[in-house]
């Protein structure tokens, strides 16, 4: 993860403590709810890529197109466009929902060593892990939604 700035810090960890707080992180403000998501699926794809995004459930289970839509409210919409990308490979409908089905449908793209091969998601990573400007633009959102955010 990208080491933020003091105010931005200060605001993931409203929006973090807002988000844990919340029965249902829809219904929370945009400008937290965005930072919330932003900040823990960058974090998560930054430490193990797509696989370990969609290998876990997050708690809520909210839709992946909150996040997809958090990524564009930050102006980050290619980062958005690969997640939206990467969740449509999912052959059943709504797959935040379903772990057990997303972990059968990723373990297809392992050998029998279970070394990963021909990883549809991969190509899709490499756009979002690692990705500098997700942590700039989110850095933007907060100054634009200081008072929103509690800074």
């Amino acid at each position: 993860m990208a080491r933020l700035n003091s105010k931005t810090d200060r605001a993931v960890e409203y929006a973090m403590s807002e988000a844990r707080a919340a029965k249902d992180i829809a219904a929370l403000p945009d400008a937290v709810r965005t930072v919330a998501l932003v900040h823990t699926a960058q974090g998560v794809i930054d430490n193990g890529g797509l696989q370990y995004f969609f290998e876990a459930d997050f708690p809520g289970n909210p839709p992946y197109a909150l996040f997809i839509e958090a990524y564009r409210n930050i102006g980050a919409a290619d980062a958005a466009s690969a997640l939206a990308q990467a969740v449509s490979l999912f052959p059943f409908a709504e797959p935040h929902l379903h772990a057990a089905k997303r972990n059968k449908f990723m373990d297809r793209f392992k050998d029998q060593d279970g070394e990963p091969v021909n990883r549809p998601f991969e190509p899709l990573t490499k756009l979002l892990c690692g990705n500098k400007s997700v942590w700039r633009l989110l850095e933007a959102h907060v100054e634009k939604n200081a008072k929103s955010l509690g800074v």
